[in-house]
């Protein structure tokens, strides 16, 4: 039996090379005329038709898909940066588009979609949102990806599977949408709004010291699931809708029977006033004053628990414009003396300063108030005195260091009279560690208003009346203590004229002090008498008079110091000056007289000489130059020339 070649001859067929292929194939399956002719053909001759025969459809079979292959591969290579035929992302046509394509095209559809209204409507309202507007968007992003993934499976089967589907019919990928919560529950919440039908939860109420519950009330509100949904559903349909707005039952958070133990316990609150106490006073407050400041506050995280509590903020706000004006109070010093015997001792005690503490206020009468308990006791900031009457020792005043005196006896009785206002304003002036000591801020501003009167007084070296003529008694008998206690003086002035009244008693001229202040002027310009407490503790100036004697006793710390004052050395001129002729023009018509007696000039020097413990030494000099007058005559201005001065 001739064979059978498996080569077409191109010569025969005008078909090319898929007519070869279809001869050869023709002859594998069918067999040649001169293997089945006769009808004694041997077992043998059968079985090899029937294994040619399953080889040829075997082979048949194998070349399909290879061309399937083939045919898929050429399909791929074509798409490979394309979205494959046939496929829509919505009912936008994407097949054969690049993914940049794709997403252009998805993207004009996503924003005519985005601007499209849905329609709500309840009770005769209507809402039409944009989708936009409500929070609603399409992802091109990933919608385009998923029409891009399509048929691009790993597993080949799937593949060929697609590749079925697609010449089947057109495949679609639906838009994929979004919504953001936040914007879409704002819009919720206008609608809900727009409703005015909200849950009222039940509430206390206190009037007149009666506490009663308001009962809750149900509302309507928007169904935000259902509503949501079918925001979805219209994205998903890819045209405008509308619908009845799908709305539910809002319930109240707190109701009557939530209130009930708030309500008992409000009751046993209000039902007598509230009592605050402070060092042994005691105040009410009536509970309705304190029930304006009530919050309920809810809790729901295991079922609902309801808790009285208070704005103390505002509370403490209240207490502090009520009680500040009775509790605050600045530190008050004691009034201490020394005393032979006894020492150094408090003539008034001292008392403690206090500032209210609101906000701790606030928080002990909110709790009282709510628990039905009190009285509280009023809570302050305790500010201590700086001389306290409880702890004298912490000053160092443990002996008296000297003591001053001078005589003005004979004078008139304005003079007595300043001097004993001034002794008065003086004693019990307490000298700081370390500070300086002013004789003019102790005593205060000299004027009537504070009980000084008229009299003699020296101004520009003339004899003149002013408003406490005689303070300078006080202050030379101040002047003499100072140093004899051996504390450093820092501002001193002689008198401008040498004065009797101030050396008597063994006293010479040189220990005297004059000070000066003149309405208006201004205080740092006054002349003053001032000393520097360097013992290390307080100093204690005890004043008063003996008549005729004005008594001055420094006490403080004994540090050891030794202090020795010369001997003044005094000078004296032998000749008065001239007499003089003073015209003032306050005086009346025809007014003369002798107003000034003839007084020497003179120089006085003494030495204060410091020993402290430690061997250090210090010396201050004081020297004194006093002016001398003739005859002074004072005239009124009509009477200028006519007085023995003149002539």
């Amino acid at each position: 039996m001739a064979q059978r070649s498996l080569q077409p001859d191109p010569a025969t067929s005008t078909l090319g090379w898929w007519g070869n292929v279809s001869t050869a194939v023709r002859n594998w399956v069918l067999p040649a005329s001169g293997d089945v002719q006769g009808r004694g053909r041997s077992r043998r001759t059968s079985s090899g038709v029937v294994a040619r025969l399953v080889s040829r459809v075997l082979f048949i079979v194998a070349l399909a898909l290879l061309l399937v292959a083939l045919g898929v591969f050429i399909f791929r290579a074509v798409y490979s940066d394309r979205i494959y035929p046939a496929i829509a992302v919505g009912d936008v046509n994407v097949g054969g588009m690049t993914v940049d394509e794709a997403a252009a095209a998805v993207e004009a559809r996503a924003a005519e979609l985005e601007h499209g209204t849905i329609a709500f409507t309840f009770n005769g309202q209507t809402w039409t949102p944009s989708l936009s507007e409500i929070g609603a968007s399409v992802d091109v992003e990933s919608s385009v990806d998923a029409a891009y993934d399509l048929g691009r499976e790993d597993n080949a089967v799937s593949r060929l599977g697609f590749a079925n589907q697609i010449l089947k019919d057109d495949q679609s990928v639906p838009l994929r949408s979004t919504i953001n919560p936040a914007v879409l529950n704002q819009w919720f919440d206008s609608v809900d709004a727009d409703l005015n039908d909200p849950a009222v939860d039940a509430r206390l109420v206190v009037e007149g010291g009666a506490v009663t519950v308001v009962p809750e009330e149900s509302g309507t509100v928007v169904d935000r699931e259902a509503a949501t949904a079918f925001i979805l559903d219209s994205l998903s349909a890819l045209e405008p809708s509308e619908a009845e707005l799908p709305t539910t039952v809002a319930h109240p958070l707190v109701t009557s029977s939530d209130l009930e133990d708030a309500r008992a316990q409000l009751e046993r609150s209000m039902a007598a006033p509230f009592v605050v106490t402070f060092e042994g006073r005691q105040w009410e407050i009536a509970p309705t004053d304190l029930a304006q400041f009530l919050t309920i506050d809810v809790k729901s995280n295991d079922g609902v628990k309801v808790e009285l509590t208070m704005d103390t903020e505002r509370l403490s706000e209240f207490l502090r414009e009520r009680f500040a004006g009775e509790i605050n109070r600045p530190p008050a010093d004691a009034r201490i003396g020394w005393r032979e015997g006894e020492g150094l001792l408090a003539l008034e005690p001292s008392t403690d300063g206090a500032a209210l503490r609101s906000s701790a206020f606030a928080e002990l009468v909110s709790e009282g108030f709510l628990s039905a308990s009190g009285p509280v006791e009023v809570p302050v900031v305790v500010t201590k005195p700086e001389i306290d009457s409880n702890n004298l020792e912490a000053l160092k005043i443990n002996s008296r260091l000297a003591r001053g005196d001078s005589n003005y006896g004979g004078q008139r009785w304005q003079r007595d009279e300043n001097i004993e206002v001034a002794t008065n304003y003086l004693t019990g002036t307490l000298v700081r560690p370390g500070e300086e000591f002013s004789f003019n801020e102790a005593i205060g501003v000299i004027n009537k208003e504070r009980g000084f009167v008229e009299s003699g007084v020296i101004v520009n070296g003339r004899a003149s009346t002013g408003d406490g003529g005689g303070v300078c008694q006080v202050s030379t008998t101040v002047f003499r203590a100072t140093i004899l206690a051996g504390l450093p003086i820092t501002d001193w002035a002689e008198h401008t004229q040498r004065l009797p009244i101030y050396e008597q008693d063994g006293w010479t001229a040189g220990f005297d002090a004059s000070i000066l202040q003149w309405e208006g002027g201004d205080p740092s310009e006054w002349g003053d008498f001032r000393f520097l407490n360097d013992t290390g503790g307080y100093l204690l100036i005890q004043s008063w008079t003996d008549y005729p004697y004005h008594i001055v006793e420094i006490y403080g710390n004994d540090d050891g110091r030794q202090v020795e004052v010369s001997d003044a050395t005094v000078w004296t001129a032998t000749e008065y000056p001239d007499d003089l002729e003073v015209v003032d023009e306050t005086k009346p018509a025809g007014f003369m007289e002798q107003t000034e007696w003839p007084r020497l000039p003179a120089e006085a020097v003494f030495t204060v000489t410091v020993t402290y413990a430690d061997g250090t030494v210090r010396e201050q000099e004081f020297y004194s130059v006093y002016h001398g007058n003739g005859n002074v005559w004072t005239v009124s201005p009509d009477m200028q020339g006519r007085s023995p001065a003149a002539t």
